[in-house]
């Protein structure tokens, strides 16, 4: 299968929890940087796009220029019916492409913190065999409101739409990081933690670090969501 990656800072790494299983599987991945006005593929290049994080604000199209192009994609991606996962700000692009808005959060969302399922989300094929509550790395200031034609499926104290699912289409959203690793991890607590000002739900940087080294296992939540999706879209599709 060929998966197409769409990112959105430059330091981004290439060595991710998502890399790590389409190897394991021995699937095609290719990724582009619109930050840095790289060319959005065609869309018969691949079969599953995948739209990562990004320090931008989804709802801010005057101040990245490649934006709209972008959203622009990810509405024709759609509407082509590939399969496509949203996580963070590609979660918020997907929200917007079916009908949701999205603006700033109440509280920044910043380090480890829980994530728990609601009815819909343990009864959904995409979180079979993940317990009803886990604890998983974030990073957002920004959220969405989800659109009537998707599920809702997680939440976290501060965030409403944690997952969520499209009635209609073979898209999946994700507002947290299961594809970060803990390398990724320890270099962005390093480098940005100046950036986080402790909050309700804003660990600073030493927090964050001393958490990541108890958490046994970063990659079986990415891991297992692929899994899922792959078993729903493409196996029994």
């Amino acid at each position: 299968m060929r998966i197409q990656l769409i990112e959105h800072d430059s330091e981004d790494f290439s060595r991710t929890n998502i890399s790590f299983w389409a190897a394991a599987k021995g699937h095609q991945v290719n990724q582009i940087y619109v930050c840095n006005n790289e060319e959005l593929p065609p869309l018969d290049s691949f079969d599953w796009l995948m739209v990562m994080g990004g320090s931008q604000n989804a709802w801010d199209e005057q101040g990245n220029s490649w934006l709209r192009e972008e959203k622009a994609f990810v509405a024709e991606a759609l509407a082509k019916d590939k399969l496509f996962l949203g996580i963070c700000f590609g979660a918020q692009l997907l929200a917007e492409s079916l009908g949701g808005q999205i603006f700033p959060n109440k509280h920044k969302e910043i380090g480890w913190h829980e994530v728990s399922l609601n009815r819909d989300g343990r009864e959904s094929f995409l979180f079979q065999n993940v317990p009803p509550s886990f604890v998983t790395f974030h990073w957002h200031s920004d959220h969405f409101s989800l659109p009537g034609n998707c599920t809702r499926l997680a939440f976290s104290r501060p965030t409403e739409n944690q997952a969520f699912t499209s009635n209609e289409r073979p898209a999946v959203g994700l507002q947290f990081h299961p594809e970060y690793t803990r390398e990724m991890v320890r270099y962005y607590a390093g480098g940005h933690s100046q950036d986080w000002s402790p909050d309700m739900f804003v660990s600073d940087g030493n927090e964050v670090l001393a958490r990541t080294e108890e958490i046994p296992d970063t990659y079986w939540l990415m891991e297992t969501l692929l899994n899922n999706m792959e078993q729903k879209f493409v196996v029994n599709s």
